[in-house]
């Protein structure tokens, strides 16, 4: 969690009624971000991450790609195990070339994988 105490030194000498309110504000925000259920490319609930799923090639290291629907070039992916999806499971993932504006590219060892991916 971001410290509160830094936010609250910013606002000096702001009314005590405007300090308070914002006190709260920060505390609750700050003491509720979430990412959210997985839901196909849908926007994580309080992060500018969004969830996809894909399936690895279905021969070892071989390059596939996932469409991301950004409109912009993502910076990171992050595997992430959904826990209501019985035999889910994360694999071994390589970046095989750089993400452009419509789909990152990937390679595995572990064929024909359901993996479900946070991107950024």
């Amino acid at each position: 969690m971001a410290d509160a105490s830094y936010i609250k030194s910013l606002f000096g000498s702001t009314p005590d009624a405007v300090k308070q309110a914002a006190d709260a504000a920060f505390t609750y925000l700050l003491g509720n971000l979430r990412l959210g259920p997985f839901t196909q490319s849908k926007r994580a609930t309080n992060f500018q991450w969004y969830w996809l799923s894909g399936t690895t090639h279905a021969d070892a290291n071989t390059e596939f790609s996932i469409a991301h629907g950004l409109g912009r070039t993502p910076y990171i992916v992050l595997p992430v195990l959904p826990l209501d999806q019985v035999n889910a499971r994360t694999v071994s993932l390589q970046v095989t070339r750089a993400a452009d504006n419509s789909r990152i590219y990937l390679s595995s060892s572990s064929t024909s994988a359901a993996i479900a991916l946070l991107v950024e």
